[in-house]
């Protein structure tokens, strides 16, 4: 619950809790991780010459410090003073706060006038009624679940962010700089890496990578038939020829596939495939010992596509540290995301770290100076900087995606005509997706979206089934356990943000659905 402190309402509340014995409400509240308190930065300063006059100076500074560590304090924009002014209704105050609401999605005001919000969409209530409101929300009936929340992670992490990118602004450094730096030393340190390069997207990654590897046209390059596209189109904007794998059990490419196609090649005179593609779908790591002793058997390079698995682990050891290079992506929707598009590249390989950095801007090692040919690949200051902050979240949110997963395996255990994902003894999977399978998988999506439930298919075509890789000339059934997988797939909603309650209402649509069915 996202609660606005209107400059009455907080100054009631810090006479409360100053004053007050630990037993009072507010008191307790300021504290629970289930209520994010917001205050205007205007508020905040003029309750200080309020706080001055009624308590001495450290118990001031010790609540200004302490509030702004729980709260989330925001800036009072210009566009919000003229919509205040435009209102013309001589409340010029609560026209702000009702911006605000709106700006941020806030659910109430908490002030000692609620008068003078009878124009808000929101409930404005006394701090003695709060409680009662409180518990009513909480309470309140479950009727939507989206299939992810982008706000909620922002509303967390707001003022680092927002002072972070008015920094970036104020310098005029919006290409590459220190943000980028910094978000390449944390993210590389995350994933136990000596080197990570920021880059545009995941798909500038995986292209990159195969550039940086030497990847030609006519090369041969495997990769898991059930993935999206951008893997497959990183292959073909090399010239390289894509050559797909079927699945295994866990959605990752299967190495006795890997195996068979190989020895297939071969006895078709044809060349060993130059490097092989792990993409670690879903977050759940593909088995990379297996990938890594064909790899040395069979003499081909590893490059793992990580897009949807940032931290995940095979054997205790971080994704992207088994092949030659780890492709990420930062798409907003990702475990780690940014505010538009980005993405990395770890390698512990120094050769290979200075010569990705060169091919993402323009081949250049000085200024002006081509060594090859390029592309503009550098990640902007602006993504830089959110990745920097948000970066140091990734772990939490990691948590919270692999409690709720547990949360969904313990719910949905007894319903037969579900399968639940499964993983890999020895991996640590980090739940980008939650997927299930499902019998009439399309009528209880529909199912579901009636019920106010979001859900996703990833992906509705494996790679071969698309007009795009028609040239490949496969065939349907080639590829058995993908081909499969697309018709019974179901991604269920999924961030870290999901309640319990709300985990509890999709698991009984989906119970309702069976037994209507």
């Amino acid at each position: 619950m996202n609660v606005l402190l209107d400059l009455d309402g907080l100054q009631h509340v810090a006479q409360r809790v100053l004053d007050a014995s630990p037993a009072d409400f507010f008191t307790d509240i300021m504290t629970r991780d289930s209520l994010s308190f917001w205050v205007t930065t205007d508020s905040l300063t003029r309750i200080q010459p309020w706080l001055k006059d009624h308590y001495d100076q450290e118990v001031t500074l010790n609540f200004i410090n302490n509030f702004v560590h729980r709260c989330t304090v925001v800036p009072i924009r210009k566009a919000s003073i003229l919509e205040a002014l435009n209102e013309r209704n001589g409340k010029f105050n609560s026209n702000i706060n009702n911006r605000i609401t709106q700006l941020y999605n806030l659910d109430c005001i908490v002030t000692t006038h609620p008068e003078n919000y009878t124009h808000c969409s929101i409930p404005a209530v006394d701090p003695d009624d709060f409680p009662i409101l409180v518990s009513h929300f909480q309470k309140k009936e479950i009727r939507n679940v989206p299939f992810m929340d982008l706000k909620a992670p922002y509303n967390q992490i707001y003022p680092e962010i927002d002072e972070r990118i008015t920094r970036v602004i104020s310098e005029n450094r919006f290409i590459l700089g220190s943000y980028v730096n910094e978000f390449e030393e944390r993210f590389a340190k995350l994933h136990e890496a000596r080197y990570c390069i920021g880059l545009s997207s995941g798909t500038a990654a995986l292209h990159v990578a195969l550039m940086t590897l030497d990847i030609k046209p006519g090369d041969f390059v495997l990769l898991p038939v059930n993935t999206f596209i951008a893997t497959a189109e990183a292959i073909s904007m090399v010239g390289a020829i894509p050559v797909f794998v079927d699945c295994d059990a866990y959605y990752n490419i299967d190495t006795v596939k890997v195996r068979e196609t190989i020895e297939a090649m071969v006895a078709k005179d044809l060349e060993c495939p130059k490097a092989l593609i792990a993409v670690h779908l879903y977050g759940q790591p593909a088995n990379m010992s297996q990938i890594m002793a064909l790899a040395e058997e069979f003499n081909f390079m590893v490059i793992e596509d990580a897009c949807q698995a940032h931290l995940a682990r095979f054997d205790g050891k971080p994704v992207g540290q088994f092949g030659k290079m780890g492709a990420f992506s930062f798409y907003p929707g990702k475990n780690l995301g940014s505010f538009g598009e980005a993405g990395a590249l770890v390698t512990n390989d120094e050769e290979l770290y200075q010569k990705a950095k060169i091919l993402r801007q323009h081949g250049e090692k000085e200024r002006y100076q081509h060594q090859v040919i390029g592309h503009n690949y550098r990640m902007s200051a602006i993504q830089g900087a959110v990745l920097a902050t948000k970066s140091e979240y990734l772990l939490e949110w990691t948590r919270k995606r692999q409690a709720t997963a547990r949360r969904y395996n313990k719910l949905l255990a007894d319903i037969e005509e579900i399968v639940l994902p499964r993983e890999r003894a020895g991996t640590e999977c980090v739940y980008h997706l939650y997927v299930i399978q499902s019998v009439r998988r399309d009528e209880l999506r529909r199912f579901l979206k009636e019920s106010g439930i979001e859900t996703g298919i990833h992906y509705p075509r494996a790679l071969h089934q698309h007009a795009a890789y028609s040239n490949l000339k496969y065939r349907d059934g080639d590829f058995p356990m993908a081909e499969a997988a697309v018709r019974k797939i179901l991604s269920l909603p999924m961030y870290p943000e999901l309640s319990e309650r709300q985990i509890e209402y999709v698991r009984a649509k989906i119970k309702a659905f069976y037994l209507k069915h």
